[in-house]
């Protein structure tokens, strides 16, 4: 999932501004991949363990002090639409712990900082991800 329009993403409780962008990767974290005798190909794929991966790119107008610390864990959650008139708003929530932060810093172009987050399950059943219509 990519979402271009929310322009703050709230972290516990901390409103983070000028979001550029929010990504939602699913990954396997673990699979089974069965090939059989007849051919090249798999038969059986099997993903029993997945990874939620959020990513959210924000430009930095300034200092930047007040910095999520890998291990922190929060509420993420942002509202979004297809343009910025809000017309067919959502909102995207999930508990998340951060991971990495890092910088691009250029005088030409502006600074931005990117994290790196994993999306978590309540009960590891269900999607840590909630999209909602507001």
């Amino acid at each position: 999932m990519l979402f271009l329009n929310p322009r703050e993403v709230t972290f516990d409780g901390v409103v983070w501004s000028e979001v550029e962008s929010v990504s939602i990767a699913r990954s396997a974290a673990r699979s089974f991949v069965e090939f059989g005798d007849t051919g090249p190909h798999a038969v059986l794929v099997d993903v029993p363990e997945q990874r939620v991966g959020v990513t959210v790119v924000q430009e930095l107008l300034g200092d930047d002090v007040d910095v999520p610390k890998p291990g922190e864990q929060g509420a993420l959650s942002f509202v979004t639409s297809a343009n910025s008139s809000g017309a067919g708003a959502k909102q995207v929530s999930m508990t998340a712990v951060v991971l990495d932060v890092k910088y691009k810093v250029s005088r030409k172009v502006g600074s931005s900082r990117t994290v790196e987050l994993v999306a978590v399950s309540g009960d590891g059943v269900a999607d840590p991800v909630t999209v909602v219509d507001v």
